[in-house]
């Protein structure tokens, strides 16, 4: 019996002992995910293997390098998700890899919730402890992002007038230096002020808010950027180019096309993969781009989504095709997008 017994814990410590020897490093791990094809596939793989990470420090590692690659293809939800993850976990950076601290991934996870449009997750991160960091390049971002959140949160240009006003302020302290450049861009894109871009241009010349001033850059494909209220531009929380928007504006707006545009195009959310054209308050003008995506010939609906604040949002969106070509097919035919699952 007692060999029997002695048996049986050696079979327990030799499989603990082959477990341990399965555990990888965020280093391995991440090689091992950029040998596949695509940055999709690279994203799947760190899912399916965050277990085998060795320690808690591969671990917090590898889960920022997720959210780096998730912020990069676009899933900005998932991105900050990864990135309020990593922040959470208390332990020093992996062998091997970036260093990041636990501040700067906490505002990871705040820029990555502001890009989806996301206010309230944002502001949930921001009154959290690192609001009451020391490091004065934090707190600048602190004031930075929190003007963003406002200026997400806000319906129409007319909304925005005292974080305009908080705007100009800003850009005059010495304490918001580190992120004056940002600043000067969403005062230059919002107000559509010459001023402001010639200030980059002089003061911030390789910034990569300067290459968007000179034409020579996108702002990039974020929902953020497209549901902010504009000056002469955009507005209303709309994802579509200014003169694209004048377009839609030019339909009838009758009780008999509504309900001829309801019945075509509003259906239920189809749960796979799709490019979102835009996000708004009001359905008549979801309804209004997806007819207009639909006479280009894409298979455009719209469906409507609530989010924790009781605001109903409705989306205008074209699912994926089997080739996976969606997005750029929209591009090509003038539509901005950007990839949701």
């Amino acid at each position: 019996m007692k060999k029997i017994f002695c048996f049986f814990l050696t079979l327990i410590f030799t499989v603990a002992a082959f477990s341990e020897t399965l555990k990888k490093s965020a280093e391995t791990l991440r090689k091992e995910s950029l040998e596949c094809d695509t940055v999709q596939e690279s994203i799947e793989y760190l899912k399916n293997h965050m277990e085998e990470c060795a320690s808690a420090a591969d671990k917090r590692s590898l889960l920022y390098f997720l959210g780096t690659l998730q912020e990069q293809l676009g899933v900005y939800t998932d991105a900050s998700h990864s990135y309020a993850q990593s922040a959470g976990i208390s332990a020093a950076d992996a062998k091997n890899m970036p260093k990041v601290t636990t501040e700067q991934l906490v505002l990871d996870a705040v820029r990555a919730s502001l890009c989806s449009g996301d206010y309230e997750t944002a502001d949930s991160y921001l009154n959290s402890a690192v609001r009451s960091s020391k490091n004065q390049a934090v707190q600048a971002y602190i004031t930075l992002y929190s003007v963003w959140s406002s200026l997400c949160r806000a319906g129409e240009y007319s909304e925005i007038q005292d974080t305009v006003a908080l705007l100009k302020a800003y850009v005059t302290m010495e304490s918001l230096k580190p992120v004056r450049p940002e600043l000067l861009f969403t005062l230059w894109y919002i107000t559509g002020e010459r001023p402001y871009g010639e200030t980059l241009l002089k003061d911030y010349p390789d910034s990569a808010e300067s290459l968007i001033v000179k034409g020579e850059a996108q702002v990039m494909t974020s929902p953020f950027w497209y549901f902010v209220p504009r000056k002469n531009g955009r507005g209303e929380n709309s994802a579509v180019p200014a003169e694209t928007k004048a377009e839609t504006e030019t339909v009838k707006n009758t009780q008999e096309s509504s309900t001829s545009k309801l019945n075509l195009i509003e259906r239920e959310n189809s749960g796979k993969r799709k490019w979102q054209l835009g996000l708004f308050r009001e359905k008549k003008n979801a309804l209004d781009l997806a007819e207009k995506a639909r006479n280009a010939g894409f298979d455009a609906y719209v469906y409507s989504e609530k989010r924790s604040s009781g605001t109903v949002y409705y989306i205008t969106a074209v699912d994926e095709n089997s080739e996976k070509t969606t997005g750029t097919l929209l591009k090509n035919a003038g539509f901005e997008s950007y990839p949701i699952d």
